[in-house]
């Protein structure tokens, strides 16, 4: 049943903006754990972030892998979108490629960093719930 009040609230609540940066190296997909200080610690994503005011989410994806694992990318392919469950994000999904720099990442927002196949990122029991649907979107 449907809450007219909570229901205009919620539209008037403006979407949230954000960017995934997939990186690919011999099959394998770039993952890390979240920091436990950042929203959903310890949980397994793809690395990304928000797309801040005035920036493009091209420019956001840059940022965003720069500013979490110290490294270089540039964008390729935008295979998509996802929205996030119970909230309003949405995140554009970005195929990156490693343009430079040796994979070091923020503690204050990653505590750890994989290589992974889409089977265990599948099989993952502290996986966000938007890694499956970026995985379809990816073909995988």
């Amino acid at each position: 049943m449907s809450n007219a009040l909570g229901d205009a609230a919620h539209r008037e609540t403006p979407v949230r903006r954000g960017v995934i940066g997939v990186v690919e190296h011999g099959g394998l997909l770039l993952m890390i754990r979240r920091a436990e200080g950042v929203p959903k610690g310890g949980a397994w994503c793809f690395p990304g972030g928000h797309v801040e005011p005035g920036e493009r989410p091209g420019q956001a994806v840059v940022r965003e892998l720069r500013e979490e694992l110290g490294i270089d990318v540039a964008p390729t392919d935008r295979v998509g979108a996802v929205h996030v469950l119970d909230s309003r994000h949405v995140l554009a999904i970005w195929r990156v490629n490693h343009l430079d720099g040796e994979i070091q990442p923020a503690p204050e927002e990653v505590a750890e960093v994989a290589w992974m196949t889409p089977r265990d990122i599948r099989s993952l029991t502290n996986g966000l719930p938007s890694n499956d649907r970026v995985l379809t979107l990816l073909g995988f």
